[in-house]
């Protein structure tokens, strides 16, 4: 049994919902794609895993349904809203493209106006934008978080829901860090490539290794500051940094010179190690450091594995496995 098992959805896809909608059927619901946007058949297997396609009215459709995603990228579909109100118990999504207004939008000005360009990539470049469809993507995610927080609305009041949002918003929510800095500081954000600014110093994000990438930051955790500088004193790797209090400075209040000098001892350490022997180190001592996978390693990570999180022709399966008390 899965968790949204004897749910029955139905789709009006345009891009916004399309992956709402997938996330749906792989958490168990019987979802139905009534109306789409047209995709070549990678992007459908892709975008529409799960879903059965249907050429039945809308209003036959929705008959017994529990969930509607409406997708209004594009515009709104003629009398959606009549026959919505017609089905009292109905959870019905309503996505646009900005919050007030209905007029289309793409991936690419989502990613631009949410301000996800704004601090992608570094300041004396042009702004980034990120891989494949991602402004759709979390537009999908939040539209699939609001249809589950209405079941659980009308399982407490009997009563069926009506739930807007935006991609606007959704693209933004992803920019999480830049609006909680501007409300606490007042400063606006940018692209600071491979860097995170906190307080006057910045740290380093992204570290090459002996067979890729890794990512960690040297914040004010004295605990995982120390438990690195540990492994690196084993390997004759730590020089300064074993003789820091870690519990009597801020990293954030360091000058950015320091910095960059305790930076060199923990770079010159990772690059003698690979992604593996450092992930190890980091899930063992708490440091904190997740490797950087490629794209074809993703399905074959064990993470991924144990969620049976793609199928054998790689197209993502279930969101992730449900497992019984005593299950073998």
């Amino acid at each position: 049994m899965t968790l949204l098992s004897g749910t029955r959805v139905v789709v009006l896809a345009d891009h916004l919902v399309d992956f709402g909608g997938s996330m749906l059927a792989r958490l168990g619901a019987d979802v139905t794609l009534a109306a789409a946007a047209s995709l070549t058949p990678a992007r459908q297997k892709a975008w529409h895993k799960g879903m059965t396609s249907s050429a039945k009215p809308l209003e036959q459709l929705l008959q017994n349904a529990d969930i509607l995603l409406g997708d209004r990228r594009s515009g709104v579909r003629d009398g959606v809203d009549d026959l919505a109100r017609k089905h009292p118990r109905l959870i019905h999504v309503v996505v646009t493209g900005y919050p007030d207004q209905d007029r289309p939008v793409t991936d690419l000005t989502l990613m631009a106006q949410s301000g996800l360009m704004h601090v992608i990539g570094t300041a004396d470049k042009p702004p980034l934008r990120l891989p494949g469809e991602q402004a759709y993507a979390l537009t999908g995610i939040q539209a699939a978080t609001a249809a589950l927080m209405g079941l659980r609305a009308r399982r407490q009041t009997g009563n069926g829901q009506r739930i807007t949002l935006s991609a606007l918003q959704s693209a933004a929510l992803a920019n999480y860090r830049e609006a909680v800095m501007y409300e606490h500081t007042g400063r606006i954000g940018t692209r600071r490539g491979n860097m995170l600014v906190r307080g006057k110093s910045g740290v380093r994000q992204i570290w090459p290794c002996a067979d890729g990438y890794v990512t960690w930051s040297m914040i004010d955790n004295p605990g995982m500051m120390r438990a690195v500088v540990r492994v690196m004193q084993d390997h004759g790797a730590a020089g300064e940094l074993a003789e820091i209090d870690w519990d009597a400075i801020l990293v954030a209040d360091t000058d950015q010179a320091v910095i960059d000098r305790w930076q060199s001892a923990v770079e010159a350490f990772f690059a003698q190690h690979s992604r593996d022997q450092l992930a190890d180190w980091s899930l063992k001592h708490g440091w904190g450091l997740s490797p950087i996978i490629r794209l074809d390693e993703v399905p074959n990570t064990p993470q991924m594995k144990a969620r049976a999180m793609f199928d054998a022709d790689g197209v993502p399966g279930p969101l992730f496995a449900v497992h019984h008390m005593g299950a073998k």
